[in-house]
């Protein structure tokens, strides 16, 4: 039995590189900052760095506190309800700043930022086919 998914948007990256970034801006109010984000399909909350929350203006260690687990350990994070584009794609949600100001990856997890989406990788092509989520 054959499937079909209708997509919006064609984003080629190069297959070759560690994992697949996508463009991310998030804004609160009238203050926002764009960066580039890794698509984590393990990863439960979009994670990122606590500097891209201060620039915005968040008091990070105000949000609600939660503890992330990895396979090589935990940390914590602190959540703000902000407003969160991929690819042009916008959404109110839940998004993690790292309370380790070293902590430099910016991660797009599946709470707040995956399910709003709908997803297809070629990966050997570089392929990634992306459309909003809208339940049927």
């Amino acid at each position: 039995m054959a499937y079909t998914i209708e997509f919006e948007k064609l984003i080629s990256y190069e297959a070759g590189e560690a994992g697949i970034s996508l463009d991310v801006e998030l804004r609160l109010g009238v203050d926002s900052i764009a960066f580039e984000a890794k698509i984590d399909t393990g990863a439960s909350f979009c994670v990122f760095e606590r500097k891209h929350g201060e620039e915005i203006g968040i008091e990070v260690e105000t949000g609600l506190r939660n503890r992330v687990g990895t396979a090589t350990g935990s940390f914590r994070v602190f959540g703000h309800q902000l407003t969160l584009t991929i690819e042009n794609y916008e959404f109110d949600a839940m998004v993690y700043f790292a309370e380790d100001e070293n902590f430099n990856r910016n991660v797009l997890g599946r709470r707040g930022g995956l399910e709003n989406l709908r997803i297809g990788i070629i990966d050997y092509d570089g392929k990634l086919y992306l459309s909003r989520y809208e339940s049927e």
